[in-house]
């Protein structure tokens, strides 16, 4: 499916976006961390769970699945915490500046899905008059 032909709220393609986006970013960050003295691949099994359990969520926005937005939320919160304890946590300053925004953008998705443009697109309400 070609994103711009995809009949949605803006909302709803940027949840999709930073669900995907925020995961991406994470196991990039895994990539860099790669290069640290006793690695080893583990360093890859949470940023890559994050990016699962993202795109799982998005397929379920895509499909308007009511349950994709509490599968949301608990994604959301999880990988939340996840970031705010390593961002207390971590040695490297720029950890704690990547794990940062990661939290932030992990929060900014939760509030996007509590927004009503996405609870109107789960439930199959359109605006057409």
């Amino acid at each position: 499916m070609i994103l711009g032909k995809w009949k949605a709220t803006t909302e709803v393609k940027v949840v999709s976006a930073l669900l995907l986006g925020l995961g991406l970013a994470y196991v990039a960050m895994a990539g860099i961390l790669m290069f640290a003295p006793y690695s080893t691949a583990r360093t890859f099994l949470l940023p890559v769970t994050s990016v699962v359990l993202g795109g799982l969520v998005v397929a379920g926005l895509v499909l308007k699945m009511s349950s994709a937005r509490f599968a949301g939320f608990g994604v959301s919160f999880l990988f939340a915490l996840l970031h705010a304890l390593s961002m207390l946590a971590a040695e490297l300053f720029w950890v704690k500046i990547f794990s940062g925004v990661l939290f932030a953008g992990y929060i900014y998705t939760a509030v996007l899905l509590n927004s009503m443009p996405v609870k109107r697109h789960l439930s199959g309400a359109t605006n057409d008059a």
